[in-house]
């Protein structure tokens, strides 16, 4: 063999070698740089714009975190925070029998993780939890894969793990030895026995959350708006107006377009009624137990708005956009 082709034998052996070999695990250290930037601390309030509760979130996309659906319970306004900054957020997508939650957040310019495979996650193995544990920034906790929680139909459910979870940790990442995102914290606590029990729900459930939300708004669309009085506009070409035109409101008086503009800043859930004395109701949030039961943000508007008696009622608009068309007028 000659020595170039012997040379080129060992470049390709060596090539080899390192595209087979497992990529080396980071240290606590370099997990922590890469990816504590993506982990925020999430504040919601009522309507009053008191403290309801804390939890924490993980960036996934630009402008977009996701956290556990119950931290965001009773929620008027929802706020992503970490040290001196604050982003107003809004619910963009849902899967409440998961508890995954997916917010929109403008102005957010933290980069997205990587999401892992769940599906391989293996018992034993490394993993790193960051959170927000009674409002205490950025708190690190490493610890082993315990043990995989699957349901009767085999599905993975759970991850236990060592590391620690507390309070405030809702919604905050669960992350590999390569700082991959492979699931979102959600249970903590202490038996009585002093056993440390902590879990997490699998990423593969974020990956999802898409498909999943469109089902469950798509479901939640059709029980809002199916009193005979909401006449839901069945395609775009169809709509009577963008969601933002305020001046085509019909029946609007200045007050209500007021809390039209109000009602734009509503995370989703979320519906505008009118009634043809120039009345309104807004109401957002689901049930988060069934957000498809009867008590939607459009029927709770609709039974505020009739029991006013200021004429017939009609839903507007829902969610993201208007349900309203003239015809409905004139029925």
């Amino acid at each position: 063999m000659s020595a170039r082709a012997a040379t080129r034998a060992l470049a390709l052996a060596a090539l080899a070698v390192a595209v087979a070999a497992p990529a080396w695990a980071l240290s606590a250290e370099q997990v922590y740089a890469k990816v504590a930037g993506s982990v925020w601390r999430v504040r919601t309030y009522d309507g009053d714009n008191l403290p309801l509760a804390q939890g924490s979130a993980v960036v996934v996309a630009s402008g977009a975190a996701v956290t556990n659906c119950h931290v965001l319970a009773k929620a008027k306004r929802v706020s992503l925070q970490r040290e001196k900054e604050a982003f107003d957020a809004t619910l963009e997508m849902w899967d409440v029998k998961r508890d995954v939650c997916q917010l929109k957040v403008l102005g957010l310019k933290a980069a997205p993780v990587t999401l892992g495979d769940s599906g391989k996650v293996a018992v034993g193995q490394n993993v790193f939890a960051i959170g927000n544990p009674k409002g205490l920034e950025l708190t690190m906790s490493a610890g082993l894969v315990s043990s995989l929680r699957r349901n009767a139909e085999g599905q993975l459910v759970l991850i236990q793990t060592s590391a620690a979870i507390s309070g405030g940790s809702s919604g905050g990442g669960l992350f590999d030895d390569q700082g991959r995102l492979i699931g979102l914290t959600t249970i903590g606590s202490v038996s009585g026995d002093a056993q440390n029990l902590n879990f997490a729900i699998p990423s593969q459930w974020v990956s999802e959350l898409p498909q999943r939300h469109a089902q469950a708004r798509a479901a939640t669309q059709i029980a809002g708006v199916s009193n005979t009085t909401a006449t839901p506009a069945t395609s775009a070409s169809a709509e009577y107006a963008r969601l933002d035109d305020i001046d085509r409101l019909p029946y609007a008086t200045e007050r209500m377009r007021e809390r039209y503009r109000y009602f734009l800043t509503r995370p989703l859930p979320r519906a505008f009624v009118i009634s043809e004395g120039g009345d309104w109701r807004l109401a957002t949030g689901a049930q988060l137990d069934n957000p498809q039961a009867p008590g939607s943000p459009a029927e709770r508007a609709l039974r505020e708005c009739e029991q006013a008696r200021t004429g017939r009622c009609i839903v507007y608009a829902v969610d993201d956009r208007v349900v309203w068309r003239p015809e409905a007028a004139t029925r």
